[in-house]
């Protein structure tokens, strides 16, 4: 079992839990890529929100899933990016983050202004 206080996402049941999950309350999918400096320091922001335990963030590293990431822009119709913060709210993306605009406090706000969050 990994330490990782992320969710694996690298498979289409994956993507079906994160969806299904986000039915409840709303979810957090992290497009991160190994290989990017800036998607490293994202990374570090969502592993402190990931850690409260209160937001199921899901994390797909592209290097390993491209195809997956590929399905997942256009189940969403959001433009791939890395690093990349898509919120999803009862299986819709209520907020979608790039580059340096993801943060902690960005996806927090974004997971307090969901729908299912102010009911």
């Amino acid at each position: 079992m990994s330490d990782s206080p992320f969710r694996s996402l690298s498979s289409d049941a994956n993507w079906a839990e994160a969806q299904s999950a986000s039915e409840d309350q709303p979810v957090l999918v992290f497009k991160h890529s190994s290989a990017c400096p800036v998607s490293a320091k994202a990374e570090k922001q969502l592993q402190s929100l990931a850690e409260e335990g209160s937001l199921h963030v899901y994390k797909l590293v592209v290097q390993e899933s491209r195809a997956l990431s590929d399905e997942i822009e256009e189940a969403l119709d959001i433009r791939h990016e890395t690093p990349q913060a898509i919120v999803l709210d009862d299986g819709t993306p209520v907020f979608d983050a790039s580059h340096f605009d993801v943060t902690a406090d960005a996806v927090r706000e974004a997971v307090q202004s969901a729908p299912s969050s102010t009911n």
